[in-house]
Formats: C-alpha cells, structure tokens, sequence
C-alpha cells in the first residue's frame, strides 16, 4: 500500500485519526457513509472493490444498506457513522438534508473528533457550510466540499469527476479515497470554491439540454431521420458530452431518470444567488432556469433532469423516441 508520511494516531474514542502530516496508508482508514442512494451507494461500492474499509452505513430507508459484507456495520444514525469512521462521507439531495444529517444528539457532527475529515459530496449551500465547518473546527474535524459531476453511469465505473475545496492537507490526506471512485479529481482552493464550476457545470448543461430539444424538433419536422441528424452533429463543431450522452437517453424515453429535475432546479437557484452575490445578471442561465420551472410544474418533481425535451414533445405533439438505443452506454476517457 500507499504510504505518504507518518502514521496516524490514536483517538480518544479508539478510531484512528490522521495527524497534521499527509496520509499514511489505505488500510488506516475507517470510511463511514451517510445516504446509500445513488451516491453512496456507487461509493460503497467503489471503495470495497479497491480494498477500502467501509466501517458503517446508514439511511433513512433502511433498505438500502442491505447486500454488502458483514464487516460493513449498518447503524441507525449519522453520529454511530462518525464515531465509527476517521472518514465521513455523505451524498444527500438538498441542503436540508444536509442539515438534519449534521444537527441534533444523532447528528454526524456528535461523531466527529479530531482528525476526522467529512466529505460531502452534496450539491449545497455555501453559506451553511461554512457554519459547518466553523463547528467541525471546534472539534479539531474538517469538512470538504466535494460536489461531483459525470452522470450515474459513470460513477458506477470510478470515471466521474470531483472538485475539492477546504483544507488543502486534509485534502491530501483523503485523496485516495476520492481517486478510487473518480478519474478526475481537482482541488479547488478554500471552502466555497468548488461549488462555483459544480453549480455553472449544471446550468451549462440545462442551456444544451434545452438547445439540444429544439435542434432534434427542426430536424425532426424538416424531415431529417433523428438518429443521422444525431450522428451530425456528432461529427460537427456542435458536438459536446451532453449532446453524446443526453441524446439517447432522449431517443430511449428515459430523460436521465437518476437525477430529478427537483434537484436539478435546486442547482439553478444555488446558481442565481451565485450570480446575486457576484452582482451579474442572469439573462440566458435565467430564460432556461424558468423553462426547468415550467417543466417542473407541468411534469412533476420526480422526472428526469432532462425532462425540458419532453415537454417540448408534449407541447409540439412529437415524439422525439427512436429504437436502436435500448442497450446503448458511454465511457469516460480522460485525455
């Protein structure tokens, strides 16, 4: 194994924590996750097929935590997670979530001691991090920020990206485990930072999911076959990662159900107060975070994050679906 300075000591409650030096080695850490959704879930998974220690899991549904090793122990709170750990990692949906996970007698921030390191790879509010982290400092504990882009699929492969901001040595310390489940890892600088390209990242993606639904209706009703107008553009200087990825996932029907559009107009309003604080007006990112509204709205908090092609679909009455995508996958290849 892996080893990068001294070895870490011992802390009051028996687990072991690092000390100020960067990371011994991977059989010293104890890696505890909070949220066995899509995130914890692919990162549990990740970490035991690269021969980390997954000390404890939790969920709110219990079932979530069931089909892995024994030594993997399935407790009932955040602070059994973190007493257990030298490692926190947590991947929720909004900013509430994050907040009841951190709060209270059962809250992660009971478990934390010194040493510890909490990643989280939520997509949230800087503003409350920022009193998290302030606590966890208390405590001699540091929090990352580690939002993560790529898509499901991809995380499942260890072939995501992350950004990390926060304490550069706790971020070299955790590095390893942040490189067993993403091909590309970045540090950002302080806390705050990495939020920024996370945030913008979705909205660029919201503006090509939008142009990529009108493109697929000019073609469509102009009498192109949508699957060579596809092919197109994916020879042309048009063509982008959202266009490769999000197009059959359109042609299949699915509008990448793993992610809801409630999160994903969660993101578009972290993004305007981004643009509030920055005093920059948000004039093509606002006309497609108020078309994610509408199509909330008209389809739902549970659809796809994709979903803007559909109510395209549905207002125009054409189907954007076509066979031939069914077994269809992608890979990530950094260059």
């Amino acid at each position: 194994m892996l080893q990068i300075g001294r070895l870490p000591w011992i802390c009051k409650n028996g687990i072991r924590c690092f000390s100020s030096s960067v990371v011994s080695k991977q059989a010293d850490f104890k890696i505890g996750i909070v949220g066995m959704g899509h995130v914890g879930t692919a990162v549990a998974n990740n970490l035991l097929k690269k021969g980390f220690e997954v000390s404890a899991i939790t969920d709110i549904k219990p079932e979530l935590c069931s089909g892995y090793p024994q030594s993997v122990k399935i407790v009932s709170t955040p602070a059994e997670v973190a007493s257990l750990s030298n490692v926190v990692v947590t991947g929720l949906p909004k900013p509430p979530d994050v907040k009841q996970v951190f709060e209270g007698s059962d809250g992660l921030l009971q478990g934390m001691d010194t040493g510890k390191v909490w990643i989280d790879h939520s997509t949230t509010d800087h503003e409350q991090n920022k009193v998290f982290s302030e606590k966890l400092g208390e405590k001699g504990a540091e929090l990352l920020e580690c939002p993560i882009t790529g898509g499901l699929e991809a995380l499942k492969k260890g072939q995501m990206a992350v950004w990390v901001a926060g304490n550069k040595n706790s971020y070299e310390k955790v590095k390893p485990i942040l490189d067993a489940s993403y091909s590309t890892v970045q540090y950002t600088g302080g806390l705050g930072t990495a939020m920024i390209p996370k945030v913008l990242s979705n909205m660029l993606c919201g503006l090509q999911v939008i142009a990529m639904a009108e493109a697929m209706l000019i073609a469509k009703r102009s009498g192109l076959d949508l699957v060579e107008f596809w092919h197109s553009i994916r020879m042309s200087a048009g063509n982008s990662f959202l266009w490769e990825t999000c197009g059959p996932n359109v042609f299949r029907g699915e509008y990448h159900d793993s992610f809801p559009i409630d999160l994903m107009c969660k993101d578009n309003q972290l993004g305007y107060e981004m643009a509030r604080n920055a005093k920059v007006p948000l004039e093509l990112f606002g006309l497609m975070q108020q078309i994610y509204n509408r199509a909330l709205y008209s389809l739902g908090p549970d659809v796809g994050c994709y979903a803007p092609p559909k109510l395209y679909e549905l207002e125009h009455k054409e189907s954007l679906q076509v066979r031939g995508f069914e077994n269809w996958s992608y890979t990530v290849e950094n260059v």
